[in-house]
């Protein structure tokens, strides 16, 4: 029973251990793994508003993917060594994903903004159906 005790003490100790705020050194910068996942986010949207099949729409990703990850110079395996090191830091990941909102955001009015439409969606309606008029109960 006591080596139980010890084994399980060891567990919830080891498990309590601190995570590393130092990023190892063979991981893909924090600014083009930005770039990278905006690119990729972007993509998915692409294809789920596009492809009606899940397995054909998980191909279209794939192809795709690996065609951002071309771009920009980084390997599949580098790539996933990076995404799995933001897993294991979720504050870390945190970080990452409010810059990527950002740049996001930034694409988005830049985007709207060359079609000429104003940076801001319209207000929706407050009964969530466009054209209908709100009834008064």
């Amino acid at each position: 029973m006591r080596r139980l005790f010890c084994i399980l003490s060891l567990g919830v100790l080891l498990g309590c251990q601190s995570q590393n705020d130092e990023m190892p050194q063979n991981l893909v910068p924090q600014a083009k793994m930005v770039q990278i996942l905006a690119d990729i986010h972007v993509v998915e949207a692409r294809i789920e508003t596009r492809v009606l099949y899940p397995d054909t729409a998980l191909m279209a990703f794939n192809k795709e993917q690996q065609k951002i990850l071309e771009a920009h110079g980084v390997e599949q395996q580098e790539f996933r060594n990076t995404y799995q090191y933001y897993l294991d830091n979720i504050p870390q990941m945190d970080k990452l994903y409010e810059v990527i909102l950002d740049t996001l955001s930034v694409r988005e009015a830049k985007a709207r903004a060359s079609d000429g439409q104003p940076s801001t969606p319209p207000e929706p309606q407050k009964n969530g159906m466009k054209g209908v008029p709100e009834m008064a109960y």
